[in-house]
């Protein structure tokens, strides 16, 4: 019997994490997808494909495509503020840039609960902004914000600021400044030479961010219920309602693995446009 070398047994440790912590989970998910629920417990073993079917009811349809149109604007807002934001920062002196990364970084370390109570509190009627804009005159009648679909979008930005941010940071710090500087010497004005020098040297990595965000948008939960309304709610929030709330775990799993599917559908739809447009 041949001996497993030692660079085949480092390679088993990532296979083995992977099985332990997505692979595992994952399949024990899919198996109770396909599980009848039971009103006294949470499901009764079976093979039905009731389950995926209740999928294609109104009620999912419209939550599927709220959480889409939800996560779609968030990440598109969150990569229109963090690339011009870091653009300016690595033009500025190391010690500066150092100052922004540590912030960035440090608001990484805030947890999402944190950040939604934050938002809570500052846009409530009685100690945030609308008391502040009532008191200097702006706003004759104030009232609270929140829970909004726009305070809801508000806490994804807040969320994915710093992690786009500092995606873009590596390859904005280290690239060829001599490029923006011949337009300007020929007399392109600075918004032209953002618009159509800069931005098309990293439509890739702009897209990879837009994509990133939108799955990770897919999947917030505390955001959407702290900050937004019922009517808000995106597809995660409704399988946590049924899975936990109705103790229909079956559901919950069914609705969990379309939603799976549809993101590598996304996922997969990115690679294959990238590879065209690299062999074009």
């Amino acid at each position: 019997m041949k001996r497993l070398s030692p660079a085949h047994l480092i390679g088993l440790f990532p296979l083995g994490m992977m099985s332990l912590f997505f692979l595992g989970p994952l399949a024990f998910m899919i198996v109770v997808s396909f599980y009848k629920r039971d009103p006294l417990g949470f499901y009764d073993v079976a093979f039905v494909w009731d389950n995926y079917a209740k999928f294609f009811s109104s009620f999912y349809y419209t939550i599927s495509m709220r959480s889409v149109w939800s996560s779609a604007l968030g990440a598109v807002i969150v990569v229109l503020l963090a690339f011009p934001a870091i653009y300016i920062i690595t033009d500025m002196k190391r010690r500066w840039q150092l100052f922004w990364i540590i912030l960035l970084l440090s608001l990484m370390c805030l947890s999402e609960v944190i950040l939604g109570f934050a938002w809570l509190i500052l846009l409530s009627e009685s100690s945030g902004i609308p008391k502040f804009m009532g008191w200097i005159g702006l706003w004759q009648d104030p009232h609270s914000l929140s829970p909004s679909f726009g305070a809801m979008i508000i806490g994804f930005v807040t969320l994915g600021f710093s992690l786009v941010a500092l995606m873009f940071y590596p390859q904005l710090a280290q690239r060829d400044r001599s490029i923006e500087e011949a337009a300007l010497t020929l007399g392109t004005s600075p918004p032209r030479v953002l618009t159509r020098v800069v931005l098309p040297n990293y439509r890739g990595a702009i897209i990879g961010a837009v994509v990133t965000m939108f799955v990770y948008f897919l999947g917030v939960f505390v955001m959407p219920t702290m900050l937004g309304r019922p009517q808000d709610w995106n597809m995660t929030v409704i399988i946590t309602d049924k899975a936990v709330g109705d103790a229909n775990m079956p559901l919950g799993s069914a609705l969990s693995v379309i939603m799976l599917l549809f993101t590598l559908l996304i996922i997969g739809l990115l690679m294959l446009a990238s590879r065209k447009e690299h062999r074009s």
